[in-house]
Order: C-alpha cells, then structure tokens, then sequence
C-alpha cells in the first residue's frame, strides 16, 4: 500500500506528526523579521536528532527537499522563531 503525503502549517512552534513517519519536504516563509525553523525527530518537544532545518531573511522564503524522504522514528517536531513565520512541512 503507498502511503499519502500529509502536509500542516505552523505558525508557532508545535507537532507536525505525534508518531513515526517521514519527512519529505519543508517551506519556511519569514514574516516581518528573519524566521527560522528546526524539525527534530520527536513527537512532542523541540529535542533530540534534528531532521531539517532553515533560516529566511525578513519576507523571504527557505525551503528543503531532500531526494528521498528523512525517517522519523518518533514523530516530527517544529521549533519556530520570528514575527509572523509559516512553515509547511509534508511528511508520511
């Protein structure tokens, strides 16, 4: 059975998946000042192996696609800094 890309959208720091999976792909968009993200394998605390991470500058967008998708054992995690950020993130 494939399994269905998921995707949510963060504004503050938060859990994107409370347990294992993948993820495929992020979009960091920075609000009025530079936004950063990083996305731990954990289900539920900004800690443990970071599985991606981004820096934007004010109004700008950063992104990351790897060429397969990054396992997650535990779950997916976002820490977010900034005024006004969005991060997307897809995962499996």
């Amino acid at each position: 059975m494939i399994e269905i890309a998921g995707h949510v959208t963060l504004a503050a720091s938060g859990v994107v998946k409370a347990r294992g999976g993948a993820l495929v792909a992020f979009l960091l968009t920075a609000g009025l000042d530079a936004a950063s993200v990083i996305l731990y394998d954990n289900p539920s605390a900004g800690s443990g192996v970071i599985l991606g991470s981004a820096k934007a500058p004010a109004s700008q967008n950063a992104g990351f696609c790897p060429a397969v998708p990054y396992a997650a054992a535990s779950g997916i995690y976002a820490t977010i800094t900034g005024t006004d950020p969005l991060v997307t993130v897809v995962f499996l």
